[in-house]
């Protein structure tokens, strides 16, 4: 029986692997040949802004497709979704106006067409995994850094010069490929998209894009913070330890493609049980991770030498972050799910206004350690904002709060104790 399972999955295992360990090494290969000041561009634009904007562009129409398919059943509604691709065309195409004819900043280009190439390869590969066709989800998903990889191998050769232009026209070029692909899908199945299906959808979706862009704000804004307070560099610095923090993160993402379809239809009672063990077990192979690092990492990165005696109290509160930052991915799932997301807005809202004051209040004394400790407490207040509005329709997550509060109160004790001098 378990051969049989391996020989099933062993294909998908395979190709998982790759995807998430070029996902995962790129950009840490790019810190080490691009300037700090380019490399902090590059991750504010992928991760940063660009992560942020995705979800305004798209709407929240991913997030619609495994409601109505997966949870309501309307098969009728699968061929509108086509016609969001041709949607998302019409801010790239303003970009690209704006970069023309406007000088836009080049930073700022960059993170719009990145945040275009992301909203397409959410939506796509959500429809791939709704549909449990996981290889090709797992591709398009890690898409931009296989392209990526790509421009690093050139560059090794002596092909393109590694500087943050030369990845602009790296990153406009892939834009292609969704533009033709969306063209194509829309302009073949034409005839079965009825436009007043995407209102329906939209009339859904629009609760889904106000709850997924204030979590992503939360959840996702530390680089932007860090720009905001300080620079490029120290960007490049923050980012880099979230990425060797976000190997855990690879995890969570096998689940979440495996048991995708599952998620939307298996008893809250029994994703709690799984979902405090898990979140344990994230913990604690990331503080695990986080002490072997030093024995590890500085035989393959230049840059992790150069940087890791100042910056390993980041690192350990990234590494703890990771699982504040998967919780509310699984919540958001079972929020969406359970059509509450609409609940959640206001109260995300007031969080990130209530952040802001304090961060407004505080700028002068803000400190970078500092300063990632407090996001990690937004995302930390986020997820128990997500478990109250479950709770209010009488779906208890009893284990799963307890197990981050209990993560969050040991962060902070060994954050005071053992990284302030």
């Amino acid at each position: 029986m378990l051969f049989n399972f391996i020989k099933k999955h062993a294909f998908f295992g395979f190709i998982f692997t790759v995807a998430k360990a070029t996902v995962y090494f790129v950009p840490l290969l790019l810190a080490d040949v691009l300037s700090g000041e380019d490399f902090g561009v590059l991750e504010y634009a992928l991760a940063g802004l660009g992560m942020i904007v995705n979800t305004i562009i798209n709407l929240g129409v991913p997030g619609a497709y495994p409601y109505f398919l997966l949870r309501e059943k309307k098969e009728y509604l699968q061929p509108v979704f086509r016609f969001h691709a041709i949607i998302l065309l019409v801010p790239f195409v303003i970009n690209q106006i704006l970069y023309v004819g406007f000088n836009l900043d080049v930073n700022f280009y960059l993170a719009f067409n990145i945040s275009f190439i992301i909203a397409n390869q959410v939506l796509y590969s959500t429809q791939l995994k709704s549909h449990e066709k996981s290889i090709v989800a797992v591709i398009l998903d890690s898409g931009i850094y296989l392209i990526l990889f790509l421009f690093f191998i050139l560059s090794q050769f002596g092909f393109i010069v590694v500087n943050i232009r030369s990845i602009n026209i790296c990153i406009l070029v892939y834009s292609l490929f969704y533009i033709i692909l969306g063209v194509y899908k829309f302009l073949k199945h034409r005839h079965t998209i009825k436009l007043k299906y995407y209102r329906e959808i939209l009339n859904f979706s629009i609760h889904l894009l106000i709850a997924t862009f204030l979590i992503f704000l939360i959840t996702t804004s530390g680089r932007i913070l860090v720009e905001i307070f300080f620079d490029f560099t120290t960007v490049g610095v923050y980012a880099f330890y979230f990425r060797l923090a976000a190997i855990v993160v690879m995890i969570h993402q096998v689940i979440n493609i495996a048991f995708f379809k599952k998620i939307y239809t298996f008893d809250p009672k029994i994703l709690d049980k799984y979902y405090y063990i898990f979140f344990i077990f994230i913990y604690v192979l990331s503080v695990l991770i986080f002490i072997l690092a030093p024995y590890i990492v500085t035989h393959f990165s230049e840059y992790f030498n150069e940087t890791y005696t100042n910056n390993k109290d980041i690192y350990f509160l990234l590494s703890a972050q990771m699982v504040m930052w998967i919780a509310s991915a699984l919540n958001s799932n079972i929020v969406d799910r359970e059509n509450l997301a609409s609940q959640n807005n206001l109260k995300f809202l007031v969080l990130v206004v209530l952040s802001s004051i304090l961060l407004i209040l505080f700028k002068d004394k803000i400190t970078l350690p500092l300063l990632t400790y407090f996001h990690f407490t937004i995302i930390f207040v986020a997820c128990m904002i997500q478990y109250y509005s479950l709770y209010t329709k009488n779906i208890r997550f009893s284990r799963s709060w307890k197990a981050l509060s209990s993560i969050y109160l040991l962060t902070t004790f060994i954050f005071i104790y053992c990284f302030n001098d």
